[in-house]
């Protein structure tokens, strides 16, 4: 290539051309927290050796030890796990109605079963393991034995023992427990698989037939701070009814008081009463109607309101057992009438001397009636179709004896 020629002027010298230094602006001087900071960031940005080497070597060994694996079907396992848990929690809090019957009745308890547990300790954890075993015991039995119908019958065994025993008083014994539970794991067996229709709960017609028999062996309550026998509240105020309440009212609700072992807690009943309200499984017609009759007894006595509505034992029968949609004819006429007469007997009757036992055997009575008439309607229409059939036989009969002698 050929080199480039300078550049002449006019008068043939080169010129040289000059460059002219930039201008530049000095840098702002840096802040001490700044020059920090860029210590700090390029401290964590510079490569550890010996971490790096023992991280590697760690890596090694893992590989080959196929610790450090990946399965995406464990992965798939565990989202499955993780979905339906979530997916019963989100029905629960927002869709209630779409769970199952025994699911809703079992959340309801749930509230008085951990108050009893905190109040009574030992005794009520005593009677909730027999509850238990006994329940989840003949629901196995009864799911082995009634595996090839169709449809299979659906027992509440466990929530007819846990009821059962609920009512039972610290003081008596753990067989008394175990007969209301066995008795109440049979009711609900046979009431699921030949007259399911029958509306209404095992354990509490168990309690109320213990009772009777045994003269009032289930109803020994104790006090929860001493653990020695002492009477309920409402057989304090019967005993001396013009003295002041033996109780204050906080007390009454939260429950610390002798009485039945899962139910002394207003507090822990009126949460139960909120999700039965919540999941709509309680008739607000019994519920309003039991309290209405509650309340003309007690005015006509001229009783103390707080002494005789502030009583947890007394809504855990009102509120949980009667007025559960569950265990109620499907007429809505007769819902205000049954609310009614119950809150009036089951306050009422305390003028005779019951205590708050009145209110348990006044809703099983009301329950034990309602199970009369349905058994008495069934055994009338298994009658009548097998006179009809009976009917239908002997008129074919004369028929053909009509058409051999033609």
């Amino acid at each position: 290539m050929a080199a480039k020629r300078p550049m002449s002027t006019r008068a043939g010298a080169p010129q040289i051309r000059r460059v002219r230094p930039r201008r530049t602006r000095p840098a702002p001087q840096a802040s001490r927290q700044d020059v920090c900071e860029e210590a700090t960031r390029a401290c964590r940005l510079s490569p550890n050796k010996v971490r790096g080497r023992a991280s590697a070597r760690w890596l090694a060994i893992t590989t080959r030890l196929r610790l450090i694996a990946y399965n995406p079907n464990v992965l798939a396992r565990l989202k499955a796990w993780l979905h339906r848990p979530a997916a019963w929690l989100d029905q629960a809090a927002f869709s209630p109605a779409s769970l199952r019957d025994d699911l809703i009745t079992g959340i309801a308890l749930a509230p008085t079963i951990v108050a009893g547990l905190v109040i009574f300790k030992i005794r009520a954890v005593e009677m909730l393991a027999i509850a238990l075993a006994l329940g989840i015991g003949a629901h196995l039995v009864a799911r082995w034995v009634w595996r090839h119908d169709i449809p299979r019958p659906q027992p509440s065994a466990v929530i007819a023992a846990i009821v059962g025993v609920a009512l039972v008083g610290g003081g008596a014994s753990l067989v008394t427990s175990a007969e209301i539970a066995v008795l109440a794991v049979i009711l609900e067996l046979l009431r699921a698989r030949y007259i399911s229709a029958i509306r209404a709960q095992a354990g509490l017609l168990a309690f109320a037939a213990v009772a009777i028999v045994t003269r009032g062996a289930p109803l020994a309550y104790t006090n929860p701070a001493t653990g020695k026998p002492f009477p309920d509240p409402i057989a304090l105020w019967y005993v001396q009814p013009s003295l002041p309440a033996s109780y204050d009212p906080v007390t009454l609700y939260v429950g610390n008081v002798a009485g039945p072992v899962f139910a002394t807690s207003l507090l822990a009943v009126a949460i139960g009463i909120a999700w039965l309200a919540y999941s709509r499984r309680l008739s607000l017609v019994v519920a309003v109607g039991f309290l209405a009759g509650a309340v003309v007894a007690i005015g006509a006595f001229h009783w103390d309101y707080v002494a005789h509505l502030d009583s947890g034992p007394t809504w855990f029968v009102a509120g949980l057992l009667l007025a559960d949609r569950r265990n109620l004819p499907a007429s809505w006429a007769i819902r205000p009438v049954l609310g009614l007469g119950a809150g009036l007997l089951a306050v009422g009757l305390r003028v005779r001397g019951y205590g708050i036992e009145a209110a348990f055997l006044t809703v099983a009575g009301v329950q034990a009636v309602m199970a009369i008439v349905v058994v008495l309607m069934w055994a009338a229409s298994l009658g009548r179709e097998r006179w009809q059939r009976n009917r239908r036989l002997r008129q074919r009969e004369a028929q053909l004896r009509a058409v051999k002698s033609a």
